[in-house]
């Protein structure tokens, strides 16, 4: 009966048994009718089970082992499929476990064997135990295998063994092309690029063998990486060459690459040339533009994204929250938030860390914090995030609460928290709170304070006026104080008055041009500085100076968001469809602003030796003040108007919207380089220190 069933099953079955096993419950019901027959124990039957298991991607590898466990003497076949399937699975160390496990059981491994023990060895980065395996390969006689040695190279190379991946590589008698994609990967993962790139064109010297698609990937890699852009333009030359320009993996590589290395044009020339793309060719594209700051463009190629209807993932959701954030496009965050509802979008910590951020930086502190007190898991990251967000938007004592929390919760702050944590007391002029905290990072956390620490410090002493006190602590750094640190003890100087500490500023700002000279903002304090004190004559040299090193001043941009749409201003502006309407505006605001008193134009912080009435023009058209216009004739009365500067905010800007927001009855958030401003009837949150 047995036999008769068995020579059915081999006449009959094979063919039943490798398309029935589609599913798990299909091959369920495939070993049950193997077990009723009495047919489980015939090898090609039950390997055939096994096979869909292992290797297939909605395959189970715990029941194949299951099953594996109750076959008596496993064939070649079955081991290799089990260590197969265990060494491109999570667990590859079960691989290992087998191939141990096959050769204490005196069955002796062939070529693919050897092969799959490999490559767990490469993806454990177990180099002791593949040198195990090597010996065995040269024991057996597997040397001379193509197959089996790019495994090898490809092992030792993933275990960072480059020599010896080298001198395999040398030493093989014939090589083809994965062999040379093998050893050029590796160079590639581990950081040698020249020596990637010295391979590459030895291998296109090579007779008979011409690089693939892999081959191109992995160059295309290096020159992302080490940001060669001249080779990555050669690469996607040679592509189009032969043919390659179809392979959609390879032009989302390409597109990275000329991102990451500063070329959006043959970027988006790419882009729009490919007649298929993925969601990855859209995070490319759309994360570059963000990257490089282009902002509201990679928002409208979102938009782009959404009308041909792909469906985001969580990737580059992370990339379009960030270019909410920094453009505070409120509107568009809201958005996006609901678009990962709708589609169901796995929300891990970095995408939700992601979404606090974005509200934290678009002055929605309330939306943020509703974010973060729902999620699930927070890491670092998160916690560091809410506390920087709270002392941007002015909220330095419930940044410090989190902090408590944060610690009671068992999460150990990095240097970055401190960070958040001394300019959450500047701005709210906790001075002995800020002084306690820092001594805490070293002798509490064993956090080595790096230089941006102390230039917390000292902004946090200039925000309280106590500029001695900032010039004694530079001075007794354990290490050389930088331009950003002299910078800051310079703006604070300029906060308070120049006066009496007029030498020390100058001073000051020299040393600041001296250490940094290819700053615009450098040369631009010490102009004001001297431009404040009417010296024209020094203000124009420094000028002068700065425009003989080619160095331009960074302009003012202004950005406003209404219905969904940011608007960009820089001052002067007149390229606004609505130019007529916001420059009427404009004199309304001035009109109503004078009447009401209490704002004086700061015309010191203008650079040119002038009249005052010009000078009062020139500070009039701001782009903060445009953005402000377009708000106030295109939202219902009292409603909140929200803008984002990337510059400091001025003296004059910050004085006018303060009267601004009382005669308006309007409450104005703007979001400048340094932090939130909230401004409500009259006053501002930063209490006139910013």
């Amino acid at each position: 009966m047995i036999s008769s069933n068995s020579k059915w099953i081999k006449n009959v079955s094979v063919n039943w048994l490798k398309t029935h096993c589609t599913t798990i419950i299909k091959t369920k019901q495939a070993q049950a009718f193997l077990l009723r027959n009495h047919l489980f124990q015939e090898k090609f039957a039950s390997s055939k089970l096994i096979s869909f298991l292992a290797l297939s991607e909605s395959g189970n590898l715990n029941y194949a082992h299951r099953i594996f466990n109750q076959i008596e003497n496993p064939d070649m076949f079955i081991w290799n499929t089990m260590i197969r399937g265990y060494s491109r699975s999570p667990y590859p160390f079960e691989s290992i476990s087998l191939y141990n496990l096959m050769i204490q059981s005196g069955v002796v491994p062939d070529n693919f064997t050897c092969t799959f023990a490999l490559t767990a060895c490469a993806r454990l980065q177990e180099i002791k135990f593949g040198r195990r395996v090597h010996c065995v390969i040269v024991k057996i006689g597997f040397q001379l295998d193509v197959f089996v040695l790019n495994s090898l190279i490809q092992m030792y190379g993933n275990c960072g063994s480059f020599d010896d991946a080298r001198t395999l590589f040398d030493e093989i008698p014939v090589r083809d092309v994965v062999t040379w994609n093998v050893i050029i990967g590796a160079h590639v993962n581990g950081g040698f690029y020249q020596e990637a790139f010295d391979l590459f064109k030895k291998m296109r010297e090579t007779d008979n063998i011409e690089p693939d698609e892999v081959t191109i990937l992995s160059m295309v890699s290096a020159c992302t990486q080490s940001g060669n852009l001249e080779q990555g333009l050669i690469l996607h030359s040679y592509s189009n060459e032969v043919g390659f320009e179809k392979n959609i993996h390879l032009c989302n590589a390409i597109i990275d690459m000329y991102c990451k290395c500063g070329d959006l044009g043959s970027a988006q020339i790419l882009f729009e040339s490919m007649i298929k793309r993925d969601i990855l060719t859209w995070t490319s594209m759309i994360s570059g533009l963000a990257n490089s700051g282009y902002f509201r463009e990679s928002l409208v190629l979102f938009g782009q994204m959404q009308f041909e209807k792909i469906k985001p993932d969580e990737v580059i959701l992370v990339s379009v929250l960030s270019a909410c954030a920094q453009i505070g496009a409120l509107d568009q965050g809201k958005y996006i938030h609901l678009l990962m509802l709708r589609y169901k979008v796995k929300q891990d910590v970095v995408l939700e860390t992601a979404l606090v951020d974005m509200y934290a930086k678009c002055g929605s502190m309330d939306l943020g914090l509703q974010v973060f007190n729902k999620m699930k898991t927070k890491n670092v990251f998160t916690w560091n995030t809410i506390i920087g967000g709270l002392a941007m938007n002015g909220q330095g004592l419930d940044a410090l609460m989190f902090f408590d929390q944060m610690k009671s919760e068992g999460i150990m702050p990095d240097d970055v928290t401190f960070i958040g944590l001394l300019c959450a007391c500047g701005h709210t002029g906790l001075v002995d709170t800020g002084l306690e905290i820092f001594r805490s990072m070293k002798e509490v956390y064993d956090i080595q304070p790096r230089i941006e620490h102390y230039g917390c410090m000292v902004d946090l002493f200039c925000r309280a006026k106590l500029v001695e006190d900032a010039l004694a602590f530079i001075e007794n750094m354990p290490i050389r104080a930088n331009e950003v640190v002299w910078a800051t003890l310079l703006l604070g100087l300029s906060r308070i008055g120049i006066g009496e500490h007029f030498e020390l500023a100058e001073k000051v700002g020299k040393r600041v041009i001296e250490l940094e000279p290819d700053s615009c903002g450098r040369y631009v304090l010490l102009s004001n500085l001297y431009a404040g004190k009417n010296q024209w004559d020094d203000s124009l040299r420094i000028r002068k100076e700065m425009k003989s090193r080619g160095i331009e001043k960074i302009p003012g941009y202004s950005w406003i968001e209404v219905n969904g749409l940011v608007h960009q201003f820089i001052a002067g502006d007149r390229s606004h469809v609505q130019t007529d309407e916001i420059y009427m505006m404009m004199e309304e605001m001035r009109r109503r602003v004078k009447l009401a008193g209490g704002h004086v134009s700061g015309t010191a912080e203008v650079l040119f030796d002038i009249e005052e009435e010009e000078k009062e023009n020139s500070l009039y058209f701001h782009s903060e003040k445009l953005a402000i216009a377009l708000g106030l004739i295109s939202t219902t009365p009292g409603s909140l108007i929200r803008i984002v500067k990337n510059l400091r905010v001025c003296n004059d800007c910050h004085s006018f919207i303060k009267v601004l927001s009382q005669v308006f009855n309007r409450h104005i958030i703007a979001r400048d380089r340094s932090r939130f401003h909230h401004f409500s009837q009259g006053s501002c949150s930063c209490m006139d220190f910013w």
